[in-house]
């Protein structure tokens, strides 16, 4: 809920859409701290990561562990998202998941 607000806006209200809403920012907010994360990892790792043109982040289960009051903590319904900002942050790259979602590839080659 945001204020000011109107009378209107508070004859409408609906508490499990605000909720729903208040969820999905916190699922964002701690998505773009891993990605942040991930980001410096990235930064370090790069005199070693430009022969190859490729990076390795063993991080995953950041994802797996970030549970959210009233959300489901199952990592399946994160990683989509997760690898959407990836794609937005790492253009034209390839973003390959190992089967059992332990590490992920960031490939320029």
């Amino acid at each position: 809920m945001k204020f000011p607000i109107t009378r209107e806006s508070l004859q409408a209200f609906d508490y499990a859409k605000e909720q729903e809403k208040l969820r999905e920012e916190e699922i964002q907010k701690r998505l773009t701290q891993i990605l942040e994360t991930l980001c410096n990892e990235f930064k370090q790792a790069m005199p070693i990561s430009t022969k190859e043109k490729k990076f390795v982040w063993r991080r995953l289960d950041m994802i797996r562990q970030f549970h959210i009051p009233g959300f489901s903590s199952k990592m399946d319904e994160y990683l989509p998202q997760f690898i959407e900002k990836l794609k937005y942050t790492f253009v034209g790259c390839d973003i390959i998941i190992d089967p059992l979602k332990t590490y992920l590839i960031i490939d320029w080659s």
